[in-house]
C-alpha cells in the first residue's frame, strides 16, 4: 500500500498543477479576448464617428472636366458613402478605394490634368489610402494611427485637388505674342539634349 501511495500523491499533484494551469490559461485567454471586443467597441465608434473622407468643392471649369473622368468619378462616389455596420465594412470600404486609385492611376488622365504635378499628387493620395488599409487590417487596431491616416488622406485630397485648380487657373492665362513659340522651341531643345536637361535641373 505504501509503495502505491508513493506512486499516487505525486500522480495527484501533477493533476492538481495540469490543472491550475488549464484554468489559469483558460482564464488569461477569456480576458484577452474581453479587451480585444472591448478595444474594437472603441475602434468601432471611433470610426463612426470620425470617418469624415472628403473631396472638396471644386470650381465649375475643373468640376466639369473631372465629371467627364471616370475613374475620378468612381473614387469619388466611393469616398461619398459612409460604412455603418461593423469595422469590416470599414475595412472592405478602404480596401474598395485602395483598389480604384490604383486602377485611376494606369488610365487615361484628362487632357488638362494629364501633367507631372497632378500624377505626383494622385501618387501622393494612393499612398494615403494604402496605409489607411493597412492600418485598418492591423490588430489590434491603433486609434492614434487611424486618426492620423485619416487626416492624411483628407489632407491628399486638398492638395491634389488644389493643384488641379493651379493648372486649370494657369492655362487660361493668356499667353504674350511669341511665348507659345519660345515654350515650344525650349521643349524642341530639351528633347534633342536630354543629358544637358538632367544636368540644368
Amino acid at each position: 500500500m505504501k509503495s502505491n501511495s508513493y506512486i499516487l500523491l505525486p500522480l495527484l499533484f501533477l493533476v492538481s498543477i495540469l490543472t491550475f494551469s488549464c484554468k489559469d490559461d483558460n482564464r488569461f485567454e477569456k480576458e484577452q479576448e474581453l479587451k480585444l471586443t472591448q478595444h474594437n467597441d472603441s475602434v468601432y465608434e471611433f470610426l463612426t464617428k470620425n470617418w469624415n473622407l472628403r473631396i472638396p468643392e471644386t470650381t465649375p471649369e475643373l468640376d466639369q472636366i473631372l465629371q467627364e473622368w471616370k475613374p475620378w468619378q468612381e473614387l469619388a462616389q466611393e469616398v461619398r458613402l459612409k460604412p455603418v455596420s461593423s469595422i469590416g465594412a470599414f475595412q472592405k470600404r478602404s480596401v474598395r478605394l485602395a483598389e480604384l486609385i490604383s486602377s485611376l492611376t494606369y488610365q487615361e488622365y484628362p487632357a488638362e490634368l494629364n501633367l507631372p504635378d497632378i500624377k505626383t499628387r494622385v501618387s501622393l493620395l494612393q499612398t494615403a489610402l494604402n496605409n489607411l488599409n493597412m492600418f485598418l487590417e492591423v490588430e489590434p487596431i491603433d486609434i492614434k494611427k487611424l486618426d492620423h491616416d485619416i487626416k492624411y488622406v483628407n489632407r491628399a485630397f486638398r492638395l491634389l485637388t488644389a493643384q488641379m485648380e493651379e493648372n486649370i487657373r494657369k492655362a487660361n492665362i493668356p499667353q504674350e505674342e511669341g511665348e507659345a513659340e519660345m515654350l515650344e522651341a525650349i521643349d524642341n531643345e530639351r528633347r534633342a539634349n536630354p543629358t544637358t536637361e538632367n544636368v540644368t535641373e
